[in-house]
Parts: C-alpha cells; sequence; structure tokens
C-alpha cells in the first residue's frame, strides 16, 4: 500500500510524478476534491495517457490551497484570485483585502460572544436570563433597534 509520499510500486510514474490516488491520500482529501480543484483553475497537472499526473510544484501548490482554506480561512474564489495574481480585470489584493475585513468581523463577534458568555459566567444570579440588569438592558435594547450591542458595549464585570 502506498503513504501516498512516493509512487505506487507499479506505477510507471517517476518519483517526482504523483498519481491522483496518491496525491490524494497524502493530502487527506478526496480524489474528487483535486477534480474540482482542477475545474477551478487552482490546479493543473499534466496527463500523460489521459491521467493526471501530479508534480512536486503541484505538491506545494496543493500544500498552498490547504494553507489558505485553514489558517487564512479563504473560499476558493479567493484562492483562484490569489494564485492568478493581478491581472486587468483582478487584483489578487482586493481578495486578501475582503478577507482581512471578514477575520475582523469575526474577531468582533467573537469578543461580544466572549463577552456576554463571560459575564453570564460571573453574573452573580443563579438565573441570569430572567434577573440581570445588565441582559435586561441589553435584551431592550436589542428590541428597540433590532441590532446587537457593540462588543465595546459589553460588561466585563
Amino acid at each position: 500500500m502506498s503513504t501516498g509520499t512516493e509512487p505506487s510500486p507499479a506505477s510507471p510514474l517517476s518519483p517526482s510524478a504523483y498519481g491522483i490516488g496518491d496525491v490524494a491520500a497524502r493530502f487527506g482529501v478526496a480524489v474528487s476534491t483535486l477534480r474540482w480543484w482542477e475545474h477551478c483553475g487552482l490546479l493543473t497537472p499534466a496527463r500523460t495517457s489521459g491521467r493526471r499526473v501530479y508534480g512536486d510544484a503541484d505538491l506545494r501548490r496543493i500544500a498552498l490551497i490547504q494553507l489558505l482554506q485553514r489558517a487564512a480561512m479563504m473560499s476558493l474564489p479567493e484562492i483562484a484570485a490569489l494564485l492568478a495574481g493581478s491581472s486587468a480585470d483582478q487584483d489578487w489584493r482586493t481578495a486578501v483585502h475582503s478577507r482581512v475585513a471578514e477575520c475582523e468581523d469575526q474577531i468582533a463577534r467573537l469578543t461580544a460572544a466572549r463577552g456576554y458568555l463571560t459575564h453570564l459566567l460571573d453574573c452573580p444570579s443563579d438565573h441570569p436570563t430572567d434577573r440581570c440588569p445588565y441582559l435586561a438592558a441589553e435584551i431592550d435594547a436589542y428590541l428597540a433597534t433590532g441590532r446587537l450591542s457593540a462588543p465595546s458595549n459589553v460588561a466585563e464585570d
């Protein structure tokens, strides 16, 4: 059984060329994922006798795609823009700026969530949802405006 780090023993591929099954196993993705990424223009593996063949550069690109998905939380279209670089109708910086803005929004929401949850844990009431004056004020404000308070308004009791 192949570990995915080298070609299968029966494979006629060179040591730096890998079949789609080996690559999928190596990166923990389905074969269909690699095909989809190719369809989206993220990958362009070589073909040998009609079969996809992935070289070392392809493996690096797959690692980059996974890094951008997992660490930078980028979508496939954002990754495609980054990989394409700058052109007359598209600039990769736009995609990255958009992702940074989304991260900032998520951080703000998570900060607010932490504030509310921390307040609930620190609230002296045994029933903070019924008897906490701070939470009651937040509910009243939400009913009046239809919007949540800004994270800076969350009490840090």
